[in-house]
C-alpha cells in the first residue's frame, strides 16, 4: 500500500474487542480491507496483548480516531459517547440498548456535530420498518428465541432467580416493551431496542424472550404493521462461539455499515 492511500483513509478506532470487536478487526486488517478507513486504535479494559494496534482509553480514540466503532457491554456506552462527542465524531453503535437505558446519551449529542450510526445487528427487514413508519405503524412486536444459557447472567434472570438449567421445553420468561426488555437483558435485546428505534419507539413496541433447551441458535421473529402493510420476518442466527448472547451475523452488520459509508450506491 501506498504511504499516499493510507493517508487518505478514515482512521477508524474499535472499542471493545470481544467477540464482535474482533470480528471487525479482522474485516479492517484483512487483505481486502475496508475502502477507505484503516485501524488505527483499539481501547479494549482488558489490553489484548495479541492484538497488533495500540490500545488506548476513551478520549485517545477518539482524539486520535476519525470514526469509532463501538463493541462494549452497554454500561460502558455513556462513557465511550462523551468521548466522542467531545471530539465531534461519528459513532457506530451496536449496543442499541444503551440509546434506552441512558436517554441522556441523546441529549448530549445535540449540537455536537456527531452522528450515531445503529447497525441492524441480527435482525433484517428494517429498512421495511423504517419505511412503514413513515405511514404509520400500529403495532411492531418482536420474539427472541435462545437457548437457555443464552441468557446466563442476565439482570432479570439474578432478580427472579430463574432456574435456566431447569427448562425442558420453549418457555416465555419475559414479556413487555422494548424499555423494560432493556433494563432486564441488557446483552440480549439490542435487537429490540433496535427495532424500537427503527419504528415506534421503545414504550410501543412488545417483546417476547423464550428460552428454548432445543434451539441450536438464536431466533427473532418480527411482526410490524400499518393500516397498509404487513411485514413478517424471521431470521436464524448460530450464536458467535465466542460469545453466546450475540450472533456472528451481527459482527457483519457493522462491517457493512461500514463499508456503505464509502459505496457510491447504498441499498437499504
Amino acid at each position: 500500500m501506498r504511504s499516499s492511500d493510507t493517508l487518505l483513509k478514515l482512521k477508524v478506532g474499535v472499542a471493545g474487542v470481544g467477540a464482535i470487536g474482533r470480528a471487525v478487526c479482522r474485516a479492517l486488517l484483512s487483505d481486502e480491507g475496508i475502502e477507505g478507513l484503516i485501524l488505527h486504535r483499539i481501547s479494549d479494559l482488558k489490553g489484548h496483548g495479541d492484538m497488533s494496534i495500540q490500545n488506548a482509553d476513551f478520549k485517545t480514540l477518539a482524539r486520535e480516531c476519525d470514526l469509532i466503532v463501538e463493541c462494549l457491554p452497554a454500561t460502558q456506552v455513556p462513557a465511550l459517547a462523551d468521548a466522542a462527542f467531545e471530539y465531534g465524531r461519528p459513532l457506530t453503535l451496536i449496543s442499541s440498548a444503551a440509546l434506552l437505558l441512558y436517554p441522556d446519551i441523546l441529549e448530549k449529542q445535540k449540537g455536537t456535530g456527531s452522528r450515531i450510526y445503529v447497525p441492524s445487528g441480527a435482525l433484517a427487514g428494517l429498512d421495511g420498518v423504517k419505511a412503514m413508519k413513515e405511514m404509520g405503524i400500529e403495532r411492531s412486536l418482536i420474539a427472541s428465541t435462545k437457548p437457555p444459557k443464552g441468557f446466563e447472567g442476565a439482570p432479570y434472570v439474578v432478580e427472579k432467580a430463574l432456574d435456566l438449567a431447569g427448562i425442558t421445553e420453549k418457555t416465555l420468561i419475559f414479556s413487555g416493551n422494548a424499555l423494560d426488555a432493556s433494563r432486564a437483558f441488557p446483552a440480549n435485546v439490542n435487537v429490540a431496542a433496535t427495532l424500537s428505534l427503527a419504528g415506534i419507539g421503545p414504550e410501543k413496541t412488545r417483546v417476547e424472550v423464550w428460552a428454548d433447551p432445543a434451539a441450536k441458535g438464536n431466533t427473532h421473529e418480527i411482526s410490524v404493521s400499518t393500516a397498509f402493510s404487513t411485514l413478517n420476518v424471521r431470521i436464524e442466527n448460530m450464536p458467535d462461539p465466542a460469545n453466546p448472547k450475540s450472533s456472528v451475523l451481527a459482527a457483519q452488520s457493522i462491517v457493512t455499515c461500514l463499508r456503505d459509508m464509502s459505496r457510491a450506491i447504498v441499498i437499504g
